[in-house]
């Protein structure tokens, strides 16, 4: 059981950004919120096959997503995404937008959508935090490594103020100097007054006050010792014992430097390396891939011609019509006819070498049947054996891509 809410994606070149849906989950759909989508290009369903389909979620509290979508029909289009519990607290207004990688190396960007997440009453309290959460490689190991940049510059500020916290006079040893300097000067005006016989003369007297007396002294160094700028207060000191220290701080880089666990080895980066250089090689390959020209051609080349229906089948919703795409023949619409006999058929040229059997969808009932294309252009519709009778009358939907391939042996 799913609340299921249906996003339709149509690729083109101008996409309408910040389009807001009415789609509203709650915090407590545990495993029931879903999101599905139907793709279309030029009013056609847009085939999903050889792409791997993402999803980027952006919440209000700051928290990124970004993960795979489930493929449930490579021809017609369609994905879904079943959001997760840790996903569904994160309540208010949710922007998504979804991204297809082919293996080619091309990538299409859809445009964003909003749809929004309502707290349930016991969740009025909750403060859920901010996630961040990618399963790319790439992009993960890019914020590694931007975190080691942050954390060494951290490092390097902190030896910094370290070194100028030493190159400060601390209270206790200035206090120390001045009472040091302070006993000298009374021992040595005790000894002076000692001496009742001695007389100074006007050049040591002169002398005499150029020398700093106690009071003085003492002036310098309350002076100093009230110096709030050179000096750091309890809580300074405080606050500075709890910061990290340089050696602590280069260990924890030591530690996340060793971790193998986020960090590619030797042999992990020389595997990548060369799996990198053999998807360069494979890229730039002309022989097996087509240029913007040849796809532009192709696609302007692809003309659809009626099915001629034979043997009392007729069209049902759709007009059964067939066309070859340049390795593909391309059968589309919807016939009504009864199984094991020939129903229609299409040019020789059109049909593959040998024949061919491809499975169909029965509409309204439900179930399949095999669609055979004879190598002489004949189509049947043939029933697995024995035959389910109770399907039979409401029609097969002949939407399917064949792979063309001439007669000769390899």
């Amino acid at each position: 059981m799913y609340k299921t809410g249906s996003v339709p994606i149509n690729i083109n070149t101008n996409p309408i950004n910040g389009r807001s849906t009415n789609i509203q989950f709650m915090t407590q759909d545990t495993g029931s919120a879903k999101l599905f989508f139907s793709f279309t290009k030029d009013g056609v369903p847009l085939p999903l096959s050889a792409v791997d389909a993402k999803i980027v979620l952006l919440y209000d509290d700051g928290s990124f997503y970004k993960k795979s979508l489930t493929i449930t029909d490579k021809v017609n289009g369609t994905a879904e995404y079943v959001l997760s519990n840790a996903e569904l607290k994160h309540y208010g207004t949710v922007k998504a937008e979804i991204k297809l990688y082919y293996t080619n190396g091309q990538a299409l960007a859809t445009s964003f959508f909003t749809f929004s997440i309502a707290k349930t009453l016991e969740d009025q309290n909750i403060v859920p935090t901010a996630d961040y959460y990618i399963d790319d490689f790439e992009t993960l190991r890019d914020g590694i490594n931007h975190i080691v940049e942050e954390i060494s510059q951290t490092v390097e500020e902190l030896q910094k103020k370290f070194a100028d916290l030493e190159a400060i006079e601390t209270k206790e040893g200035a206090q120390k100097k001045a009472d040091a300097a302070e006993e000298n000067a009374k021992s040595y005006t005790n000894e002076h007054a000692k001496d009742n016989v001695k007389h100074i003369t006007a050049a040591e007297r002169k002398e005499w006050n150029a020398k700093e007396t106690p009071s003085g002294a003492q002036k310098k160094v309350d002076a100093h010792a009230n110096d709030q700028e050179k000096h750091v207060s309890s809580a300074d000191r405080k606050a500075w014992d709890a910061k990290e220290t340089p050696s602590g701080a280069q260990d924890k880089v030591n530690t996340h430097a060793n971790n193998t666990d986020i960090h590619v080895t030797a042999e992990d980066q020389a595997y990548w390396d060369d799996m990198t250089r053999q998807f360069k090689a494979h890229n730039y390959n002309q022989e097996r891939h087509i240029s913007a020209a040849e796809r532009k051609t192709w696609n302007g080349a692809v003309t659809y011609a009626n099915i001629m229906l034979k043997n009392g089948a007729s069209a049902g919703t759709r007009t059964p019509m067939y066309a070859k795409w340049g390795a593909f023949l391309i059968l589309r619409g919807h016939v009504k006819t009864d199984a094991e006999i020939i129903f229609g058929s299409i040019p020789a040229a059109y049909a593959p070498a040998g024949g061919s059997v491809i499975t169909v969808p029965l509409s309204g009932t439900g179930g399949t049947a095999n669609l055979i294309i004879y190598d002489d252009g004949d189509l049947k519709i043939k029933y697995p054996d024995p035959a389910d009778s109770s399907k039979m009358g409401g029609g097969y939907y002949l939407d399917v891509v064949v792979g063309f391939q001439e007669g000769g042996t390899a």
